[in-house]
This record gives C-alpha cells, structure tokens and sequence, in this order.
C-alpha cells in the first residue's frame, strides 16, 4: 500500500495562530496585564512550543497511519498513538519547562509546577488536535470504504450476469442440446451423464453466485462438470491438464474465475485436429495460474475483454491483491492470487 500523505495545508496555517492565540488567553496574568514587550515575546515562545509539538504530532499521525491503515486498525491505531503520545509528551513537557523557567516572565513559578502547567495545557490542546485529525482519517476511510464496497457489489452483479449470460446463453444452450440429441440414440449412458453434468453446472451457478470467494476444492468440482460438456463437443481436441496440490481446501478464490478464463480460452482460440487447445491450471506459490496456447481465431469473436477485466477488479475491491496478465505470441497466462483459509479479507 503506498505510503500516507497527510494533506492538512489549511489546518496547520489556520491550527497553529489559533492554539498560540489560546495559549495567551488561557495565560494566568492574562493578555491584558502583558506589557507590549512580554506579549510579544511569549507570542514567539508559544509559536515555537505550539510547531515543535504540532510537526512532532504530525510524524506521528504519519507513522501510525502508515503502519495501521485500514479501518480495521482503527482501534489498534489510536491505543498506540495514545500510548506514544503520551509519552511523547511527558518527555517534550519535560524539556520545554526547562527551557521555559530560564526564559524572562513576570512571574517565576517552581520547576514542577511549570511542569504540570504544562502538560495541562499540551494535553487540552493537543488532545483537542488529535481528535481532529484522526475524526477526519476515519471518516475518510469508512466513506473509502463504503465506496469500495458498493463498487465491489456493483463488479459481483456484473461478473454474476456475464457467468450467467454466457452459460445461459442460446449458443451454449444450442450446443449442449445438439450433443445431448446426438449421444441419446448413440449412448444412452453417456447422455445421462452429460444431463447430470450440465444439472451440476446451473446448480452451481444459483448456489454460488453470491459469495465473496470459494474454496478451490469446489470450484475445481465445478469446473470439471463445466470441461466435460466442452469435451463431448471437441474430444481429444480440447487438452485439459491440472498441476495443483492433493489439498485444496484450504487455498479459496473469487467463485467462477477459472471458468471464465477457460470460456474465454475456448471462445477465443481455434480449436482443432490440426491445432489442439491446451490449458494448463496449476498453482505456484501463493497462485493459481491458468494458460494456454494462443491460436486466436481470425474472425466471428468480438473480444471486450469484460470479463477478464471485471476479474481483475474484483480482485483489487475485494483485497487489494494484483491479477497478473501475461501474452506472449504463443501464449496467454492469467496469474490469480490465492487467497488462504488464515487470510481476512
């Protein structure tokens, strides 16, 4: 995540006069008992103590921000920064009554009373700041986030409709049904098979359709009936080979993602005797990648690449993790980010 950049211009040419101009009012003697000289060298002593306090406060802002970002982190993020922040405090308070008891006044308090007068005012103040600024953070990040999540709903309804429409599309419809009326008389076995496999499918599709992600046991089942209606139609010409490890419920993706990128594969290479389509769906690392060699038909296949990019962008709403796109003359890989039973999202 790119680090935070705390735009806050406005506030600081507008927070530090004011809080320099409170300090006088809240002055013991008082503004109006001041001689000119002594109003206006506590003015510049104040202007300093209030920048020292407020650029310090402000690396601090910085740092916890960077460190604890998310709205989840919000409670973790102000528990540390009131911790260090007090103890900054206390320390800066520290220093400032040294140098502050040195400094001409018209009265000269006791060190430790200087001290609590200090902090006192620090901890009005400042705390005043720190409110301030971290309301403004947050409500930030929930409106970011309230953000994301409608447009994460919004890339759901989408990829849900695509799935569906490409699924249930008189096309898909038209070819499985051509198959089915073939293998009926042929294979009678063979044809209920492929009316359970194709049951499997829609199944699937009303079932899983709203979820946010999806082991990829299941999705791997889902694909397998999905592959065997494609297979009836294209035989030996149609290679599927899986390279995954012996368990996979514990690794999950975004639900139909390897479906979608086999549709396209099918959709979009010539798929022949003389040049078969090979698709390979294997994980390495903290990914599942599927590829596949690139024969691209010459004309019929319009591509808008919706759906490629409609996974990509539920991917970033959902956890912020890059889907990697890689082309080359002889192929087309998609890299997915697995996403771990451990993992929040």
């Amino acid at each position: 995540m790119d680090k935070t950049i705390i735009k806050d211009k406005w506030i600081r040419i507008i927070g530090v006069p004011t809080i320099v101009v409170l300090l006088i009012l809240m002055d013991d003697s008082g503004p109006d008992r001041l001689s000119t000289e002594m109003l206006v060298f506590k003015l510049f002593r104040n202007a300093f103590f209030v920048l020292c306090y407020w650029e310090s406060n402000r690396m601090l802002f910085t740092y916890m921000r960077n460190r604890y970002p998310d709205l989840k982190d919000t409670s973790k993020r102000i528990l540390h920064h009131l911790l260090l922040f007090i103890v900054y405090m206390m320390f800066a308070g520290l220093i400032f009554t040294m140098i502050n008891v040195r400094l001409p006044q018209n009265s000269h308090e006791n060190f430790w009373s200087e001290y609590l007068e200090i902090l006192r005012k620090s901890a009005v103040l400042l705390g005043v700041v720190t409110v301030v600024y971290e309301c403004v953070y947050y409500f930030g990040l929930y409106e970011k986030s309230q953000l994301e999540s409608e447009r994460l709903k919004k890339e759901a309804l989408i990829s849900q409709v695509e799935l569906l429409r490409s699924q249930i599309s008189p096309h898909f419809l038209f070819n499985s049904l051509n198959a089915l009326i073939t293998m009926v008389p042929e294979d009678p076995q063979l044809a209920v098979l492929f009316i359970q496999k194709l049951s499997n499918v829609y199944r699937h599709v009303l079932s899983y359709n709203g979820r946010d992600v999806i082991d990829l046991q299941t999705e791997k089942n889902f694909l397998d009936d999905y592959l065997f209606l494609h297979q009836i139609r294209f035989n030996s010409n149609l290679i599927v080979r899986f390279q995954l490890p012996d368990k996979l419920d514990h690794l999950s993706l975004i639900p139909f993602t390897l479906q979608m990128l086999v549709e396209n594969a099918i959709k979009h290479n010539i798929i022949s005797s003389r040049k078969p389509l090979t698709i390979l769906i294997a994980v390495n690392k903290n990914f599942i990648i599927v590829s596949n060699n690139l024969q691209r038909k010459t004309s019929g296949v319009e591509s808008t690449n919706t759906g490629l990019k409609n996974i990509i962008n539920r991917y970033e709403l959902l956890n912020g993790k890059q889907v990697d796109v890689t082309v080359t003359p002889t192929e087309f890989r998609v890299s997915l980010p697995l996403i771990f039973s451990n993992e929040g999202l």
